[in-house]
């Protein structure tokens, strides 16, 4: 009874528990069901939607749509993260977009969708076609020509799920969301942009402020060699104060490491170049020796000789260039360094006057073969006998069109004129229809089918050779990388602190990069890039400063790297005394920058002109210079806005220097005059626009709805690498 007594007792305890536990089974244990009210699984969430699905699918679209336009089968690790940033960028402010139209009672239907994509594959057909668009069917084109390109992107949903078409069918994917996303972009910050009003009694009484003048300016730059001498003091107290009045620009979006990189590049000792050299001297000296360029190939393991011809233009050498070029065929090319990376040796074999490319129409006679041509009604001799009869036909002057229906080998075609380039086809052929008279025929055999080419035309003979060129690249040996590698444990076994790293690196003549507000999902530091290992390593879990990495190695092995976390600011609002240095550094900056004001003004007082003071101060006065009160920073000589204010509160014909944020302006100026109101207060609004939320609109806008949004980004913690 006592038992049963303790149970009631406890029963709502025990049922909770219970019920969690049932819970625990079906989503198969404790860990999962931890899962499921934290964000612990959650890479990436806007306002409670999760959207790590949409992420990989928008990063793969976008991904392939880069290697589209750029023409790569792989990306670098640089350009992957690129793409990231691309990737979260646009979905962030889609999704804010989304959410604000929703509100205003605009949603993006699958009808408006779908009427967007027309007219975007309508334009390529008009002088103003969609730019992403015209780039991803210029790119199909080069392959299958322009009308099928656009054949293909107009049927593009038959491609989906298409075995060796998923680039091409998520490049298209990422070009139609852009196009959506810009529409979204169209309508909301144009609807965001007309809901900021300025009344015309406004912008009148902003042109009543307005005023023009011409004046005489010098600019004097306070971190100048002449103001070293100018050191300002800054109080605890004042620092302090500076921090309460500007919390604002403390407020961290994201977090953010300091990083310091000691690099120890993976190059060849003094050794090891001399090793290579003697080398390459004597391969080339058993080159010389050769009977032939074929047997050295085969007796080196270097290959078929290369027959290729190739123009001036084709080689990227600029060495290589004149010793190919402008010396006899026959010539011998020296072995030679190029860059420090690779030793060049080679010879000149063979000239020829040739054209880049040949206009040729062809007709197909086919043959059965049991693979490629099961159904062919033809032998191959019988094949070979008609080919050859239509080639005496057409020299003898039988037009090669009216003979098309007949023999494309089943396809439908009334033109089978096309160009074919000497580099990229077949050397043979190519080789046989240079020599071939304009008007004359070559027959071709093909796997399963003779081709019959009439020549209609040639581009313009230009000088090509032949040359064969063997190259070493020149890289570190073994052992001096086990050295390396070693120096650089020595160093990871030694600092125990990011200080310690800088002290034990420069006792080694080591380099040590300092990387800055470091991003969870930045590639590079400082000048370093493809270093996400030890970006991902800074961002570790339970990393505190002054942590000291093992060594890393980058760039494909070509560096080995220690990295050491100087500072950690975490997303949020940053102390006082993690920012303190900061602040020193910007009020002495503001500070000096009052005093050489200061200092100026003192001698202004005692009779000094501004030519005086701007030669004393190793500056220069510029003569009539027009300043108008309203103008864009570019066209007031991109003096600061805060000295522009203190410019036009001077008094007439009066002197003065004017301190600014960053600058020093010596200003003389004479009578201010009015400046007359622009048509409809057009000007007078542009610049109430621009005091009120700056030149980039789109820009504030965005920062103010990601400001109010509730945006999880883990990205760092599903892409490591």
């Amino acid at each position: 009874m006592a038992a049963i007594g303790a149970i009631r007792k406890h029963g709502v305890l025990l049922m909770i528990i219970i019920g969690f536990a049932l819970l625990a089974f079906i989503v198969g244990d404790f860990t999962n069901l931890t899962a499921l009210f934290s964000d612990k699984y959650t890479m990436a969430s806007i306002n409670g939607e999760k959207l790590n699905d949409q992420y990989n699918r928008e990063f793969e679209e976008n991904s392939a749509l880069w290697k589209m336009l750029y023409d790569k089968q792989t990306l670098e690790e640089t350009e992957n993260y690129q793409i990231h940033n691309l990737t979260w960028n646009n979905l962030v402010e889609t999704k804010l977009l989304d959410q604000q139209l929703k509100k205003l009672g605009l949603q993006y239907s699958n009808e408006m969708i779908e009427a967007a994509t027309d007219e975007m594959i309508a334009s390529l057909r008009t002088n103003r076609p969609n730019q992403l668009l015209a780039q991803l069917v210029t790119k199909i084109a080069d392959q299958v020509g322009v009308e099928n390109a656009l054949s293909i992107i107009s049927n593009i949903e038959d491609y989906r799920g298409v075995e060796g078409a998923a680039d091409l069918y998520n490049a298209y994917k990422a070009v139609q969301r852009f196009n959506i996303s810009d529409a979204k972009r169209m309508h909301y910050y144009a609807m965001a942009q007309g809901a900021l009003y300025f009344s015309d009694k406004m912008a009148e009484q902003m042109s009543k402020t307005n005023k023009s003048v011409m004046a005489s300016l010098a600019i004097l730059n306070p971190y100048a060699p002449v103001f070293n001498d100018v050191v300002p003091d800054v109080s605890e107290k004042e620092m302090k104060q500076w921090y309460n009045d500007h919390k604002s620009a403390f407020d961290v979006a994201e977090d953010l490491r300091d990083i310091d990189v000691a690099v120890f590049p993976v190059t060849p000792s003094a050794e090891d170049l001399k090793t290579i050299e003697d080398s390459v001297r004597a391969e080339y000296q058993r080159f010389v020796d050769a009977p032939s360029l074929l047997e050295f190939n085969i007796a080196e393991g270097k290959g078929l000789v290369d027959s290729t011809y190739y123009t001036a233009e084709d080689i990227t050498v600029d060495e290589l260039d004149s010793l190919i070029f402008k010396r006899p065929v026959g010539s011998m090319i020296e072995p030679f360094t190029y860059q420090d990376i690779v030793w060049y040796y080679g010879k000149v074999y063979g000239s020829e006057m040739r054209p880049d490319s040949v206009l040729v129409a062809y007709l197909v006679v086919d043959y059965k073969t049991s693979a490629q041509n099961p159904n062919g009604t033809r032998t191959k001799k019988q094949a070979r006998l008609e080919a050859d009869s239509l080639s005496n036909l057409v020299k003898s002057g039988a037009n090669i069109f009216q003979l098309l229906p007949n023999y494309l080998a089943g396809r439908q075609a009334s033109d089978t004129t096309f160009w074919i380039p000497e580099h990229n086809s077949i050397p043979s052929l190519y080789n046989e229809l240079v020599h071939t008279n304009i008007g004359g025929t070559y027959v071709y055999q093909a796997s399963s089918a003779f081709v019959v080419y009439q020549v209609l035309s040639k581009t313009t003979f230009v000088e090509k050779r032949q040359f064969v060129i063997h190259s070493k690249e020149i890289v570190p040996s073994d052992q001096t990388i086990k050295a390396i590698k070693s120096s650089a444990n020595t160093l990871a076994s030694t600092a125990t602190s990011a200080d310690e790293l800088i002290d034990a690196a420069n006792a080694q003549g080591v380099q040590v990069l300092k990387g800055t507000n470091v991003k969870a999902m930045d590639a590079t530091i400082s000048k370093l890039n493809n270093c996400r290992e030890i970006v991902s390593w800074a961002f570790g879990k339970d990393m505190k400063v002054d942590n000291v990495s093992d060594v890393m190695s980058l760039s494909n092995n070509k560096l080995y790297a220690v990295a050491a976390i100087r500072n950690i600011r975490e997303k949020g609002m940053q102390k006082f005394d993690d920012v303190k240095t900061d602040i020193e550094n910007q009020l002495k900056a503001e500070k000096k920058v009052e005093m050489i004001a200061q200092n100026a003004n003192d001698e202004l007082a005692k009779g000094a002109s501004l030519q005086d003071i701007a030669s004393k101060y190793s500056s220069n006065v510029m003569d009539s210079v027009p300043l108008t009160y309203l103008a864009e920073t570019y066209m007031n000589r991109n003096i600061e806005d805060i000295a522009i204010a203190q410019i036009f509160g001077m008094q007439d014909n009066s002197s003065k220097a004017v301190a600014g944020k960053n600058y020093v302006y010596l200003v003389q100026v004479n009578n201010f005059s009015e400046t007359p109101a622009s048509p409809n207060y057009v000007g007078e609004k542009s610049a109430l626009r621009n005091i009120c939320v700056g030149r980039r609109n789109e820009t504030v806008i965005l920062q103010g709805l990601k400001k109010n949004a509730k945006i999880l980004d883990q990205r760092n913690m599903f892409f490591l690498r």
